[in-house]
């Protein structure tokens, strides 16, 4: 599934202040649909991102309501939850599982070149886990974020 609903009227849950608040930003020798077209097919996800061990899709998404699904990445298992899809400008989602909730936004926009794609993600995470262990996890969190960058870049070339 790669179309989900655009939810323009959201606002964001999270505090001026996340415990944790990470920013990516690469650039994918491909096309900004295929960029799109990867990064929004969370049912695909597994095919590519080394991280991402499932994903089962709980509701389809429709024009009243988000796409939602469960997945692990790491050891933890998330609900998420499609947010804001702009296709091929910006999709976010949300995250939640026992003690954290994160909201992540990827904005993509064609690079200088004319042939790549530029990929910005911004994450923020609250709760009681990331406000224990925000020394800990911010950086592993931007490394975490920095392979999947490496993962989408890897498959968008074949």
């Amino acid at each position: 599934m790669s179309s989900f609903p655009t939810r323009a009227d959201t606002t964001s849950r999270t505090p001026r202040r996340a415990p944790i608040e990470v920013r990516n930003e690469t650039v994918v020798r491909a096309s900004i649909e295929r960029v799109w077209d990867l990064l929004t097919d969370v049912e695909r996800w597994p095919s590519w991102y080394r991280a991402c061990r499932w994903v089962r899709v709980e509701s389809p998404g429709t024009a009243a309501q988000p796409l939602v699904f469960r997945w692990k990445a790491h050891p933890v298992e998330l609900r998420s939850a499609v947010v804001v899809s702009d296709r091929p400008h910006s999709f976010d989602i949300t995250a939640d599982a026992l003690g954290l909730h994160a909201e992540r936004t990827f904005t993509l926009r064609p690079a200088r070149d004319g042939s790549s794609t530029v990929v910005v993600s911004h994450e923020t995470q609250v709760g009681l886990l990331p406000w224990l262990g925000r020394a800990f996890l911010a950086p592993r969190l931007h490394a975490a974020n920095q392979a999947m960058f490496d993962d989408l870049i890897r498959a968008a070339s074949h």
